[in-house]
């Protein structure tokens, strides 16, 4: 059994990124996709069934919110091959297979429309505010994402580009050297997430809940414009072309550089994110082959400012999100809620036999 802690969305450079496709393949047993209203028990519902199966035994997935760290996007049931989401705006999802395996289940059924009437300017004024907060966050990401890549491109005109190389060709040899071992896959040859979030309640970071079920962890240490994510690239497209069942965790800023890979068969993982140096079978330091003394500290306080700016934005839209919540919440009726957790529940234990 084990639980790990996931993002399937980040608030990144280039807005919301989704990949809540790869939350759960094709082939499964049952897709539970619950649309709603903000306060409407979706996350404490999915939250409660995924902690009953792990005191069952069964190994979890939380995919959590990086509006609300929190707060929980979807349940994995890895075993059965079924998945609780969130299937609401901004990573809304629709079943693929209606009738079969996929159902929707609509809580605003449960919605007092009358007592919800007199909060209507409260909850238009909100969803427009958020709006903005989300458009001020992500342009100041977008910002940060500018002065990282200058940073980059500075930073790698004082590299040993042929130590790096040399320290590369060992690093890949090591990895791909070990023999294989025989792991059940999760139905996806490449599955594109995040473990880490930009979040209202700053940088969240849950890579330790997927190393710690690794067997051999190698871990790439390197300032900005060393090349650890084109290292991780180039063990990327060596483990596809050896047709490996990988695991592709995405940086959270810049989705398109990759932070951390699994790979199945080796069980083993590489990964530039700090977590990643305490019980690290081997250490690869591209910072040995770079002069320090050309660092541009400047550039860097700036780009940790934009960083602070796009987190405090942020803020801003998990306070117009509370207000949403505390309009909503009077009007619902978290009976028939309980009761339809009840009977969810008694489905999933039905597959269990």
């Amino acid at each position: 059994m084990r639980v790990r802690r996931i993002f399937t969305g980040g608030n990144t450079a280039n807005g919301f990124h989704s990949f809540h496709h790869y939350i759960i393949p094709d082939k499964r047993n049952k897709l539970y996709i619950f649309k709603g209203m903000p306060g409407g028990g979706k996350s404490s519902l999915m939250r409660e069934i995924g902690q009953r199966m792990i005191d069952k035994g069964y190994s979890i997935e939380f995919h959590h919110c990086p509006s609300d760290p929190r707060s929980i996007d979807a349940v994995v049931i890895e075993e059965l091959g079924i998945c609780l989401l969130d299937g609401t705006p901004p990573h809304s999802m629709d079943p693929t297979y209606s009738g079969l395996t996929d159902k929707i289940i609509d809580l605003a059924r449960f919605i007092d429309s009358e007592k919800l009437k007199p909060m209507e300017e409260d909850i238009r004024r909100a969803k427009l505010n958020n709006k903005y907060a989300y458009e001020r966050a992500f342009n100041y990401f977008k910002a940060a994402k500018i002065v990282h890549n200058q940073i980059s491109i500075e930073n790698g005109r004082n590299l040993d580009l042929e130590g790096i190389n040399k320290e590369s060709e060992g690093l890949i040899e090591r990895i791909f050297s070990k023999r294989e071992k025989t792991i059940k896959g999760n139905g996806f040859k490449e599955r594109h997430l995040f473990s880490t979030a930009n979040t209202p309640e700053g940088y969240f970071d849950y890579t330790n809940t997927i190393l710690e079920w690794a067997e051999d962890i190698y871990y790439i240490k390197g300032e900005i414009g060393t090349g650890k994510s084109t290292l991780l690239s180039r063990i990327f497209d060596e483990a596809k072309y050896r047709n490996y069942n990988l695991e592709i965790y995405h940086n959270s800023l810049i989705p398109e550089k990759i932070e951390s890979i699994y790979i199945k068969e080796l069980d083993t993982i590489i990964t530039s994110n700090d977590h990643g140096k305490e019980g690290a079978k081997f250490t690869l330091n591209l910072s040995n082959y770079f002069d320090n003394s050309k660092l541009n500290h400047e550039d860097y306080k700036a780009l940790n400012l934009l960083l602070e700016k796009g987190i405090k934005s942020l803020n801003g839209a998990k306070e117009n999100h509370f207000i949403l919540e505390k309009s909503y919440r009077p009007c619902i009726d978290y009976s028939h809620i309980d009761s339809l957790r009840e009977e969810i529940y008694e489905e999933i234990l039905s597959f269990i036999e």
